[in-house]
């Protein structure tokens, strides 16, 4: 239920689901196990697992919901093993050549025979929607997979008319003034990593961790032309983060007094301290973004 990484979109107009209606949605595309031959399945889970009925949560005009994608596991390397043994029996005995296409036939006749045996794994994707503010914040570090459940949410809703949220921003500007300056918004305080780099593609590149970063050394870095392309911050001494410059947040991690807020709710009651930690963890996330964003001006200003 702490989101520890976030990639965060936002909607293009404004948004208000119904709870029954959103719910017979995620119904159309329910998660069901990998068949004998299913390489991987993907669809919408129950969004407090065991201690849930259903596949949305609504709570504080927010909607927790959780994707389940299972996977077959045949490693690359024995299939590949498995295809040259059979080409070289074939070479030998007919004495001829494989080519390419049958090497592809038999690669896939192999892969249907193990697929029904094979190994699974499965994994379990959260993500929210704060209709009131209009974001979709997943809890991904993974642009690609937030963009894999936002697709399967925009297929069960028929549309979903999201942006990356930080994508009209150039945060390379603001994490570098940041730095050079060493000041921050309101609210916000630079922690003891971060990365640097030349601005070519090709540059020499500064990692930096658990390090005092208003040295003259990080000044040097700087001055020399290299750029910042993650900053951690801590955000009120509440929770720190790395903020980068593709967007994403990363490495969150929440002071323990935040941590500690629930801790009197009963294992017993599960449910209730399920949605207690959401309440709490989605507002947090609310009110960073909302500051963040803030901080950051209007995309169509920059």
């Amino acid at each position: 239920m702490w989101f520890s990484n976030l990639i965060c979109y936002r909607f293009k107009q404004d948004i208000s689901y119904n709870q029954e209606d959103f719910e017979q949605a995620l119904e159309q595309d329910v998660f069901r196990p990998c068949g004998s031959q299913d390489m991987s399945t993907f669809g919408w889970s129950k969004a407090f697992g065991k201690h849930g009925n259903s596949l949305s949560h609504f709570s504080k005009n927010s909607i927790l919901v959780c994707a389940k994608r299972e996977e077959k596991v045949l490693p690359a390397a024995v299939i590949n093993d498995m295809v040259a043994e059979k080409v070289e029996l074939i070479e030998r005995e007919e004495n001829r050549p494989v080519k390419k296409k049958e090497k592809d036939e038999l690669k896939e006749n192999i892969l249907a025979t193990l697929l029904p045996q094979a190994f699974k794994k499965s994994s379990l994707q959260f993500a929210f929607i704060d209709q009131e503010n209009g974001w979709v914040i997943v809890n991904s570090a993974s642009f690609n997979k937030a963009e894999e459940l936002l697709a399967l949410l925009r297929k069960s809703l028929g549309t979903l008319p999201v942006v990356p949220a930080f994508a009209n921003y150039d945060l390379d500007v603001f994490l570098t003034n940041w730095l050079t300056k060493f000041e921050t918004p309101d609210g916000f305080a630079i922690g003891t990593d971060a990365e640097l780099e030349e601005p070519d593609d090709n540059g020499a590149q500064v990692k930096l961790k658990q390090h005092d970063l208003s040295t003259d050394e990080i000044k040097h870095h700087l001055e020399s032309g290299k750029r910042v392309t993650k900053l951690a911050l801590d955000w009120r001494e509440r929770v720190k983060f790395m903020l980068q410059n593709d967007g994403s947040i990363k490495r969150l991690s929440y002071a323990d007094a935040l941590k500690e807020q629930n801790a009197d709710i009963p294992k017993e009651d599960m449910l209730v301290k399920l949605d207690a930690d959401f309440i709490l963890v989605s507002e947090e996330i609310k009110e960073l973004i909302d500051e963040l964003t803030q901080s950051l001006g209007e995309a169509e200003d920059l």
